[in-house]
């Protein structure tokens, strides 16, 4: 879930560069050779060995199975805990071979990925990384039983459909060539492939170890205490050794982001896992003695209202185009201080597909009140709408709440755990609407499409809360990337956007950006756009040893 503007393929592999968005750099550099090490605060660029760094959350992660991991607490172990075959390397959206050796080779038609594996790496108990742990991994994913929020960005492997249907066979399009080979076929061209290929859930864990996942990446899970504390120690094996450079990771949960922010303040601890709340933006952005340890960088995201398009009276095409004329963005806008700019269709700025078009309805109280009546609702009716229980969704959901009511929509409101809102969005006829919001995992369209408005994904567990869907807009995403051109993509994507949103199953409210603090003892630190953190390149500078 994130991204920043991206740079244009130097086009080692051109058929790896089918359709890049904007001007992303793929390189095949390891993540040991990272260039980011030095941008943090501290003595210079030397990193230093040893240390703790201790985080903190507001909420318990709702899993360590990366097939199913969905929520920012599990989102950052799972980059400590496991190697996935690329990465993002430092603050860039650079692709990096990982656990690859190389990025892949792909055949002319674009429909065949050869991976071969990088020598010598183990997993945290001693056993090497084969092929066939990839395999077990990739496949995990498409199997219902997992319930994977992302199985739709894996439709496209050959043979996905009939395996999601019976897993107890194999999946013809992910096969291990040798120990050291992975081959994946595809049923169609699919420029953003590669990016699914570095997201969190194509993390690699042992075979046979999905009820408690061993994985092989910088740090090793020591416990977990709901509620109160989750510990990772160092991998003193790790591959790209000499990183990670601190010992162990202290992650508290519970804490409210407010409380984290005093804590970080007062050096307690060194990172907050949640964003800066909106009531203190204004005075950590004003607080001349933060500055050095503040960042603000630009998340191509979309915060958005979605309606079961499944449950009375959202099944009603006007209920839906109603609503869509409710919300003042600009207003809503200056609730989070301003972070971000109001949203003009679907796609955020940076995205291939997105176009300045403007595709949203503005507020229209006359507009919405006549929809509703010939709808059926003249008096409007009740509903829930769900969110997070952190900021912002404390800040806008009450807003929406009010905007709602001008047009006779009564909303009871209810902000709950991040755990718990997946759980309950996911699940069909149980959210009628929901407050919610979408950083991209790699920079295409269909990375908003295919998660959150495909017929694939709407299902139990996916992240499609719309339970969306039109075959039409899914047509128009897989010939958007099967484009020969940036250009063509985006004009097909604009069509997509167009389509959907004459439908109405979400509402786009705006595109958001991030203004993020560090502890003063934080070495190297950046922020990692698709992840957030890069704990594996951070150090303390009050550490013991440099090298």
């Amino acid at each position: 879930m994130t991204l920043p503007p991206l740079r244009r393929s130097s086009a080692r592999r051109a058929v790896l560069g089918v359709l890049l968005a904007g001007t992303l750099a793929v390189t095949a550099a390891c993540a040991g050779n990272d260039t980011n090490a030095g941008s943090g605060t501290g003595s210079g660029t030397d990193p230093r060995y040893g240390g703790t760094m201790t985080v903190a959350y507001k909420s318990d992660p709702k899993t360590f199975d990366p097939a199913v991991c969905y929520d920012a607490t599990c989102w950052n172990n799972m980059r400590m805990m496991y190697d996935r075959l690329y990465d993002y390397t430092g603050d860039t959206m650079n692709l990096a071979a990982q656990a690859a050796a190389d990025l892949p080779q792909v055949s002319a038609d674009g429909l065949t990925y050869t991976i071969k594996l990088r020598s010598g790496m183990t997993f945290t108990d001693g056993k090497p990384v084969t092929a066939g742990d990839v395999v077990y991994s990739f496949s995990r994913i498409l199997d219902p039983a997992s319930k994977s929020p992302v199985a739709s960005f894996w439709t496209g492997v050959k043979g996905a459909a009939e395996y999601a249907k019976n897993p107890s066979g194999a999946l013809p399009g992910i096969t291990a060539v040798d120990d050291t080979t992975v081959q994946i076929v595809l049923t169609a061209p699919n420029s953003s492939f590669k990016y699914i290929l570095a997201m969190p859930h194509a993390s690699i864990i042992e075979k046979g170890t999905a009820s408690k996942p061993v994985g092989s990446g910088p740090f090793v899970l020591d416990h977990f205490t709901p509620g109160s504390e989750i510990v990772v120690n160092r991998n003193e094996k790790y591959w790209d050794s000499p990183r990670p450079y601190v010992d162990k990771v202290v992650e508290k949960l519970g804490v409210d982001p407010h409380v984290q922010l005093l804590e970080l303040q007062k050096g307690q601890i060194d990172l907050m896992g949640d964003p800066i709340p909106a009531a203190d933006y204004l005075t950590v952005s004003n607080d001349a003695s933060l500055k050095a340890q503040t960042k603000t960088i630009v998340k191509p995201s979309t915060y958005y209202v979605t309606m079961n398009t499944q449950m009375k009276p959202f099944d009603n095409p006007k209920v839906r185009e109603a609503v869509s004329y409710a919300f003042d963005r600009s207003f809503l806008l200056k609730l989070v201080a301003g972070q971000g700019q109001v949203a003009n269709e679907y796609l955020p700025p940076g995205i291939t597909g997105y176009t300045s078009d403007k595709l949203v309805h503005d507020q229209d109280i006359a507009k919405a009140k006549q929809l509703l009546a010939e709808a059926g609702y003249p008096d409007g009716f009740s509903t829930t709408m769900y969110s997070w229980n952190t900021s912002p969704w404390t800040a806008l959901l009450p807003q929406l709440q009010q905007d709602l009511a001008k047009i006779g929509i009564k909303v009871d409101a209810q902000p709950i755990q991040q755990s718990a809102f997946f759980d309950l969005a996911a699940t069909p006829n149980k959210a009628p609407m929901t407050l919610t919001f979408w950083v991209a995992d790699y920079p295409d369209g269909s990375d908003f499409y295919q998660a959150l408005l495909s017929c694939a994904a709407a299902i139990p567990g996916g992240q499609n809360y719309s339970f969306y869907c039109n075959k039409d807009v899914d047509d128009l995403v897989n010939k958007a990337l099967a484009a020969a051109t940036v250009d063509e993509a985006n004009k097909i994507y604009a069509e997509a956007t167009a389509k959907m949103l004459a439908d109405n199953p979400v509402v786009p409210l705006y595109y958001g950006s991030k203004t993020e603090v560090f502890g003063k003892t934080v070495g190297g630190y950046h922020s990692q756009p698709i992840w957030g953190w890069d704990m594996t390149n951070y150090w303390k500078t009050t550490a013991g040893t440099s090298r």
